[in-house]
């Protein structure tokens, strides 16, 4: 499995330390914290709960899941190629698929879009399934795992209006619609509760063309070659009807409709959260390979893509890949500090996306200088008082500059700041009370 690859490389980033920190909680902490967000992430941070207690928190345990989900998607998408096109044309869609460097790229992540990314293409595969053989149990199975995706990632919920699309007769509209409403009779209450969270994603731009150049860095690892190779197969895979009516739907109604929301709503579209839809483009450059002549010419042009995007792939599994360095962090909090040293997080919800090397601060204490133990920043005026008890504290903020209680200490003319360090997007620094330091 190419997910296997370096899959240790690079250090968990912000993201994967949340999901790592949440999920490895006990269950009422765990809900106390979804009580306060990320709601809408509940089912994947209670199957990774359940790969914790198994196998524990290293980056292989914790991205191993999304290596499986991975080479699933990539299983599914050549059965799905087989049964609309031909064998041929499935085997290369898979293969077009496994060497997308954004496959790689979230394959090693410690988050749910593979598992969305498989069980979107699951659920296409079903509907394809249940339109020819017009069975209640194969709309039933496809209901089941749209309902799935929904509670994985709600945005996995805008697949439904692309399967409405690929639909060409009553019947099938009538019976997709019944399995429809289940969907969203299933997730409706994940929507009720996700809302009054939706303020946290205020931070998303508006789609522009440098999102376009991300996406296209995104999925093809920025090479030329490698985009204009796949967009032409694209384009000649589009030829056959079966793909035409399964693959544009799908590749392109979820990201018009998150655009067209974006712009009229709010900001709602990022790369990511469309990662499924990339199936579609390689299901139809499989077609399109497998529809060159002569035939030798679709494994000279397999080994020329892989080979093109090779570098785009290492760069993936470097260790400087992803935008924190949290391992380095530990490491060097681990390499000087010593027992009973405070730490403050700026601001103090910032302990979930930093602390997924947990024995780093085993010897610490993380809980005096904030209110609470998941959201709580003391008062200017507490921090103070309770900061005075403290010989060394070590402060984990933003590299952008300081801010709350950061600042306080800064101000502090008790202690005086030490030694600094920056990881990539995140500073750890060391005060020391003046008067200890003179001893």
């Amino acid at each position: 499995m190419l997910g296997l690859w370096g899959i240790d490389g690079p250090s968990f980033w912000a993201d994967e330390g949340g999901s790592v920190a949440i999920a490895r909680l006990p269950p009422p902490d765990l809900l106390a914290v979804l009580d306060h967000m990320d709601r809408v992430h509940a089912v994947y941070y209670g199957l990774l709960h359940l790969v914790i207690s198994v196998v524990g928190t290293g980056e292989w345990a914790m991205r191993l899941p999304s290596v499986l989900a991975m080479s699933a998607a990539a299983g599914l998408l050549t059965a799905l190629g087989r049964r609309l096109v031909s064998p041929a044309a499935g085997l290369l869609a898979g293969l077009i698929y496994a060497l997308l460097p954004v496959v790689s790229r979230y394959a090693q992540e410690a988050r749910q879009y593979a598992l969305v990314t498989a069980l979107a293409i699951g659920a296409t595969y079903l509907l394809v399934v249940a339109v020819e053989r017009r069975r209640a149990r194969w709309w039933a199975a496809y209901a089941g795992v749209l309902t799935v995706v929904g509670w994985l990632h709600l945005y996995g919920l805008f697949l439904l209006p692309a399967h409405a699309l690929m639909l060409r007769s009553a019947t099938a509209w009538r019976r997709w619609g019944i399995a429809a409403a289940v969907v969203c009779a299933a997730s409706a209450p994940l929507v009720l509760l996700a809302v009054p969270q939706s303020g946290l994603i205020s931070w998303l731009p508006l789609p522009s063309a440098a999102t376009v150049r991300h996406l296209g860095t995104l999925v093809f690892g920025g090479h030329p070659v490698a985009i204009w190779t796949v967009l032409v197969l694209a384009a000649l895979g589009l030829r056959e009807r079966a793909v035409r009516v399964v693959a544009l739907p799908w590749l392109a109604a979820p990201l018009a409709l998150m655009i067209a929301i974006s712009f009229a709503v709010r900001p709602i579209f990022y790369p990511r959260y469309a990662l499924y839809c990339v199936a579609a483009l390689a299901l139809a450059a499989g077609a399109g390979l497998a529809a060159l002549r002569p035939r030798p010419l679709a494994p000279v042009l397999v080994v020329a893509l892989a080979a093109v995007m090779v570098p785009a792939h290492l760069a993936i599994r470097a260790p400087s890949s992803r935008p924190d360095d949290l391992r380095g962090l530990a490491h060097t909090l681990r390499a000087h500090s010593l027992p009973g040293d405070a730490v403050l997080y700026v601001p103090a919800g910032n302990w979930m996306s930093v602390t997924p090397y947990l024995g780093s601060m085993a010897w610490l204490d993380t809980t005096t200088l904030h209110r609470d133990r998941f959201f709580g920043d003391l008062p200017p005026g507490r921090f103070r008082e309770v900061v005075a008890g403290e010989a060394r504290v070590w402060v984990v903020e933003r590299a952008t500059g300081s801010h709350g209680n950061a600042v306080e200490l800064r101000r502090d003319r008790r202690f005086r700041l030490v030694r600094s360090w920056t990881f990539r997007t995140r500073t750890l620094s060391v005060f020391e009370q003046v008067a200890v330091s003179k001893k």
